[in-house]
């Protein structure tokens, strides 16, 4: 039996305005969408609430295939806007390395007692601009720099 986890409904041709998945994946590719793969293009397009329909298939071989609506620029931001938000994904991953790397390099160029978790934090998000939190610059700094702790202004 054929699954169906978003309860598409079956067309028995493409619409005009739709994508194939090859196209789709082609596409948010182009647009500086970073995917790891095509097999999860349904989760993708179901989180992000870009409609899809099955198609029906020509043969008996493989599976329905999909077809998504091809998105607007504005989408586009707005995705690519999540994704940077969101440590899980290929783009979050990325920008946190970079917030990471930020965060050690401001560190280490400081005089002592210049900077503080805070200031670091902010300088992070001005720089790479994308949020940045104290929290994580303790955590990363409690990681990597832990015996040079003193070196941050103490806040009273």
């Amino acid at each position: 039996m054929e699954s169906n986890p978003y309860n598409l409904k079956l067309l028995d041709e493409k619409p005009s305005g739709y994508l194939d998945a090859d196209e789709f994946f082609d596409l948010l590719n182009r647009k500086k969408v970073p995917l790891a793969d095509k097999d999860n293009l349904p989760r993708f397009a179901n989180g992000n609430d870009i409609k899809m329909f099955k198609v029906k298939r020509i043969g008996s071989g493989g599976a329905t295939p999909t077809v998504y609506k091809n998105p607007t620029e504005s989408k586009i931001a707005e995705i690519l806007d999540n994704m940077k938000n969101n440590n899980n994904s290929v783009l979050g991953k990325e920008i946190l390395k970079k917030k990471k790397a930020k965060i050690l390099e401001i560190f280490d160029k400081a005089q002592d007692q210049a900077e503080s978790r805070t200031s670091i934090a902010e300088k992070v998000a001005e720089s790479l601009d994308v949020p940045c939190n104290r929290k994580l610059v303790s955590k990363v700094l409690d990681e990597q720099r832990s015996s040079n702790l003193e070196k941050l202004k103490k806040i009273s």
